[in-house]
């Protein structure tokens, strides 16, 4: 199996431009009548219907949606002179991927800017690493789009430390610097940029941030934590004029479909976000789904323009509450303090919350139940899962339980007494067990052994017959969604020890994470995320079956191709 999955990623370039060759549009003046668009057959064509995996021949195409699923010869009978007849040349069809969290509209940010990341996704090893790749960034042409330096995804657990503004102001004190954590939560910006933000030693921390200090108590010393960054990082880190926007939008929407997604949403607006997204939709420049989620603090937005349909491929789609911060980064909150806190903190230390105000909570989801908006509550720490299932247990005793009405985002230290209540509010859980890979050599120290053993405890989850995802949250680490499924599947750590083996679950359930449960998840079963009659033709071609291959493996599966509602988006050259 090694040998077989090693020679068809040598292939792929070769592969990739057969698929489009064996693609034949005969002439359209030959046609007998009406016909399908496209017949696609030759390969494994795995439908996500069903409990156990099932594959059609077959599948035909027609007006962007599916009107055949079976054998090759009853779907060669809808063939007419214009049908395209697409031969997978023994490679896989699966329906599109669909993300369950990530943020769209910084994977343009991620592609343009410096890549931070450490192996595999990145080079990333040191300080010195980051110093040496923005200044790289600082010499090339995309400066001027934002006026900033910036590169995403350094992580400290593994640099040993944030970068600081002096470290940053080696790359430059004439131009401001920013480099963003791999969670997204933490920034950290050389001298000039704390001055763009407004930040000096007179500052105070926001409500939900922290604003790290020098020995003295009071000068920042560049490291900014949760709401102390997090909207500076979408002000400034947006290009200042509209070509730029579109570029960056380009740039993401490519990357996006690089790894299968026919729809991809961003997990957190703020300010003109929405305004942003409907105007290039307005202008045809998305060519794939995309929902966006309004943060609370401009969920005025969502009385104007929410919808569950798509206006140029784009919909304003719910509601974005963040109660806490990130495990890794220590700022989630929890009811046991961290083994090892976080820099600055003294012993005892338990991260703390977004909004310590749990009736402020109870508020915001009433309202998204009364109004009919589906609502997105990050939450990573266990305290700050107990003031979600408060907050949803005071809406559903107004408004009764609405299934999957409330999206529990990432949920990496759920006790294992929280998730008989997810299932009970009907709260649709939205995992991260990427963390399995990235941190689970990082979390035995700071949350201790045992704990870290039911980081995103998945296979608990689906035993109680809830439905999940398995998100990226990208730009948190790249798009890569098959990355993410062998990480559910395994959860396997960077050193190659396992975190959780009782938590794992089947490639079939990993993959339906990322294809029919996710459409569930936004409400779009009926019309997305298997390959089934009535649906849209939204599908990849894989390199391999995830399903049947090599466990171990399938981070090698590549996408050779995305298909929007029939039409080639994306294919790899």
């Amino acid at each position: 199996m090694i040998s077989r999955t090693s020679l068809a990623i040598a292939m792929l370039p070769a592969l990739a431009l057969s698929l489009t060759a064996c693609s034949t549009k005969p002439d359209a003046t030959a046609s007998g009548g009406p016909g399908a668009d496209l017949i696609i057959s030759g390969g494994p064509i795995v439908t996500m219907e069903g409990h156990q995996p099932t594959t059609a021949e077959a599948i035909v195409v027609d007006d962007g949606n599916i009107v055949f699923v079976g054998s090759k010869a009853d779907a060669m009978k809808q063939k007419v002179a214009a049908t395209i007849i697409k031969d997978l040349g023994g490679k896989t069809l699966m329906p599109g991927f669909i993300d369950g969290h990530a943020h769209g509209q910084q994977f343009g940010t991620q592609a343009v800017g410096a890549n931070l990341l450490a192996p595999p996704d990145g080079e990333v090893n040191t300080i010195d690493d980051v110093v040496t790749k923005l200044k790289a960034f600082a010499a090339g042409p995309d400066v001027a789009k934002t006026g900033w330096i910036f590169g995403i995804g350094y992580d400290d657990s593994l640099l040993g430390r944030h970068p600081t503004r002096q470290d940053l102001d080696k790359v430059s004190t004439t131009v401001p610097v920013m480099a963003t954590h791999i969670s997204g939560h933490f920034m950290a910006v050389n001298t000039l940029g704390l001055k763009m933000i407004g930040y000096d030693a007179n500052s105070k921390d926001p409500e939900g941030g922290i604003i790290r200090r020098e020995a003295d108590g009071k000068t920042p010393n560049g490291v900014l934590e949760e709401l102390a960054a997090m909207p500076f990082i979408a002000k400034f880190l947006t290009p200042v004029d509209q070509a730029g926007k579109d570029e960056f939008l380009k740039r993401g929407l490519e990357m996006a479909k690089s790894y299968g997604y026919t729809t991809v949403n961003e997990g957190r607006m703020f300010g003109g976000m929405s305004k942003d997204m409907e105007n290039v939709a307005a202008r045809g420049l998305v060519d794939i789904d995309f929902i966006g989620w309004m943060d609370y603090s401009n969920k005025a937005e969502l009385d104007r323009s929410f919808s569950k349909t798509y206006k140029g491929h784009y919909r304003l789609g719910g509601l974005k509450i963040t109660l806490d911060g990130s495990p890794q980064g220590r700022t989630a909150w929890r009811t046991v303090p961290f083994v090892v806190p976080p820099e600055g903190q003294k012993p005892g230390y338990k991260g703390y919350p977004a909004i310590p105000d749990t009736d402020q909570v109870a508020a915001l989801v009433d309202e998204a139940y009364a109004k009919g908006w589906p609502v997105k509550l990050h939450a990573n720490g266990d305290a700050a899962m107990d003031q979600m299932l408060e907050a949803v247990r005071r809406a559903t005793a107004k408004h009764g339980v609405k299934q999957g009405q409330a999206i529990l985002i990432h949920g990496q230290l759920i006790r294992m007494n929280q998730i008989p209540e997810l299932k009970k509010l009907g709260i649709f859980p939205s995992m991260f067990p990427m963390h399995t890979f990235y941190w689970g050599d990082w979390y035995p120290v700071i949350i201790g052994p045992e704990k870290a053993q039911q980081i995103s405890p998945m296979r608990t989850i689906l035993d109680t017959g809830m439905h999940a995802t398995s998100h990226t949250d990208a730009p948190v680490a790249l798009p890569n969604l098959m990355q993410v499924v062998w990480a559910t599947v395994n959860r396997t750590s960077r050193s190659g020890k396992i975190v959780g083996a009782s938590e794992r679950v089947s490639p079939y359930e990993a993959m339906k994470m990322i294809t029919i449960w996710g459409a569930e998840q936004f409400g779009e079963a009926d019309s997305k995320g298997s390959i089934k009659e009535g649906k849209l033709a939204d599908l990849v071609v894989l390199s391999d079956n995830p399903i049947t291959m090599d466990k171990a493996l399938i981070n090698k599966v590549q996408v050779l191709e995305t298909i929007k509602e029939g039409k080639t988006v994306w294919v790899r050259k």
